[in-house]
């Protein structure tokens, strides 16, 4: 058992090399930041120490991941129990690089304050007044400041968690714990900066998956020969949706970022050409890897890590080099808040044909739409019925899911408080509604092998799933979505950033199919809510609709009135009519799902009154299935 201590010692030396190489390379080409947006000039300690400790955090990412993933992916344990030996070893591996990356976030944290209040780092830390106030008012600050804590959870859970079921968790959790710092980024693009931001996140998301999953089979290669082979067709997976992903989010960025012709005339376009040439790289690695025998396929997979590496060296440092043209003090008050103009009318035509992507929510809504149809063709090859009504409720889910955030509304929503509560409503009600009436989980449970579908019900067993989904729980989550965020001044507080809004979608979102997967799914929770309690739980939705929009209908003063009133929309006249407006469309299209749940249960009822309520899909028995 000396080989996988062996093989540390070259990944350390490879990534202090990096680090190097990566601060050299901005010092050389980039122009510093602070004084591209009109900061205090940085020292030469922030323009080099920066970049460096976000390598440093990006790289204990994706060990962190890594070591992760084989215990929850590359080699599991028991659906139910603990991890697998090779699952623990990961575990115990993990929590040092979980506390390595809390603290090289902190580190650029305060060396991001540092940087944009001109002040020298061991002076700012003597100062804990101005480094405080710095962390809650520069939004990226704030963000690795939050990964950095997430960082120090996982290391905890890492000490703690023995069960399959916990490392997937810790596994979301640090994924998750990336998400505030690549969203709170500067996107180095004057326009279409949500569009922009959106493929930041997907694409630091999916290299740090796959230069994770890569470093996992390196180490686990070395440590467990004799499993090599499943590690290695697990990671091949992991690999093509990565490429994808990080393919597309990195051609959009970049797309936005640098025009054609400043590639070889600017630091920032040949970074992006190495950028391109290693993704090349990597693509072909990909592609051999599918084909060849274990023995070459190790070797592959340590020229993916090199790659991988490099690519993250060089992604850090187009995030600290300014691109070839500066940005414009000419852009309008629109583009500046929301990054993109609007027209200056708004009629039914506009919402049905203007259409902008949010890649985040059109990335979930198309996957669930293929996936689902993928496991119906399966059913229907074995010789299964699956019935058409679902499939129908399904595929309508996922198309609001794409109206809501994709269409006009998606457009108009950030600028008018009256489209944002349609939005809010179709999130929190329509979709989850129609997707939850879909059964996607009893779908996937049915068109899986037997391994894969007691893994997904040992997750939808688990006691996270069965706390969100208790009645309860989920009912006080929907009323918090709209008395914590409206009343108390949080929307007002955050409205102007795009994390937030793609934050506030989030919430409703999962808030809505937490709510209606309680009272409409079959089998989703362990003490199944009575007829006359689902339709009690009903009402009391209906109630908080009615109650929020009578608040809303009331108050004096328009909410957020310093973020809407700039954009100067011709069509909104009067910011306080537009809010009563969206008072009255947010609680109409909120009542209609609603309502439509109310009439599901009658069937329901009115089928099934003499019959046992159906056990949960994962505790029957089952006949193994063929993959």
């Amino acid at each position: 058992m000396t080989a996988p201590r062996s093989s540390w010692p070259p990944l350390v030396i490879g990534a202090s090399v990096l680090v190097v190489l990566t601060s050299g390379l901005i010092i050389t080409l980039g122009t510093s930041l602070s004084v591209q947006y009109g900061l205090p000039p940085a020292t030469v300690v922030v323009d080099a120490a920066q970049p460096a400790a976000r390598l440093v955090a990006v790289l204990a990412s994706a060990a962190l991941v890594g070591n992760l993933l084989v215990a929850a992916v590359l080699a599991p344990g028991e659906p139910t129990g603990v991890v697998s030996a090779a699952g623990y070893a990961g575990l115990r591996a993990a929590r040092p690089c979980a506390l390595v990356q809390a603290l090289a976030s902190g580190t650029v944290a305060v060396l991001t304050v540092a940087e944009n209040v001109g002040m020298e780092p061991a002076r700012l830390l003597t100062n804990g007044a101005a480094l405080l106030i710095g962390l809650q008012q520069i939004q990226q600050a704030t963000g690795w400041l939050i990964t950095a804590v997430v960082g120090l959870v996982v290391a905890v859970g890492c000490d703690w968690t023995l069960s399959w079921r916990g490392a997937v968790g810790l596994l979301v959790l640090t994924l998750a714990g990336l998400l505030p710092a690549t969203l709170t980024a500067d996107s180095n693009a004057e326009r279409s900066h949500d569009i922009v931001g959106d493929s930041l996140t997907l694409h630091v998301l999916g290299s740090v998956l796959w230069l994770g999953s890569t470093l996992a089979v390196v180490v686990h290669s070395a440590r467990h020969a004799d499993n090599r082979a499943v590690a290695l067709r697990r990671h091949r997976r992991i690999a093509t949706w990565c490429l994808l992903c990080v393919g597309i989010s990195g051609v959009i960025s970049s797309a936005y970022a640098v025009n054609p012709s400043d590639l070889l005339s600017s630091g920032y376009g040949q970074l992006v050409l190495l950028s391109c040439a290693l993704f090349v790289g990597l693509a072909a690695a990909a592609a051999r890897l599918r084909t060849v025998v274990e023995r070459s396929a190790t070797r592959l997979v340590l020229l993916e890590l090199v790659l991988l590496a490099g690519g993250s060296a060089l992604g850090t440092g187009l995030s600290r080099t300014a691109p070839a043209s500066a940005p414009s003090d000419q852009i309008s008050t629109q583009t500046y808040q929301i990054g993109y103009d609007l027209p200056d009318h708004l009629t039914a035509l506009d919402l049905a044909v203007r259409w902008r992507p949010d890649l985040i929510f059109n990335l979930v809504a198309v996957l669930a739409a293929v996936s689902y149809l993928v496991g119906v063709r399966r059913l229907h090859r074995s010789g299964r019925h699956w019935p058409v009504r679902h499939t129908v409720s399904w595929l309508a889910g996922c198309g609001v899911l794409l109206v809501a955030t994709s269409s006009g509304v998606g457009s108009y929503a950030p600028a008018m408080f009256s489209v944002h509560m349609v939005q809010h409503m179709l999130l929190a009600t329509l979709a989850p509604v129609l997707l939850v009436l879909g059964h996607g989980a009893s779908l996937a449970i049915e068109a899986t092998s037997s391994g894969v579908s007691s893994r997904i019900g040992s997750l939808l067993d688990s006691a996270v799933v069965r706390f969100a989904s208790h009645p309860m729980a989920a009912w006080l989550s929907v009323a918090a979505s709209l008395f914590l965020l409206y009343p108390t001044g949080l929307y007002t507080a955050i409205v102007a950033e795009h994390w937030a809004h793609l934050a506030m979608n989030l919430v409703f979102f999962l808030t809505g199919l937490a709510l209606f997967w309680s009272v409409l799914g079959r089998g989703s929770t362990h003490r199944a809510l009575p007829a006359i309690g689902q339709l009690v739980l009903i009402f009391a939705v209906m109630a908080l609709h009615a109650g929020f929009s009578a608040w809303l209908l009331g108050q004096p003063d328009a909410l957020a009135s310093d973020f809407y009133r700039p954009l100067g929309l011709p069509f909104v006249t009067d910011l306080l009519a537009d809010q009563r407006l969206g008072a009255i469309l947010g609680w109409l299209l909120g009542e209609v799902p609603v309502i439509l749940a109310v009439v599901v249960l009658i069937l329901r009822w009115t089928k099934d009154d003499h019959s046992p309520r159906p056990a949960p899909e994962w505790q029957r028995v089952r006949e193994p299935t063929p993959v």
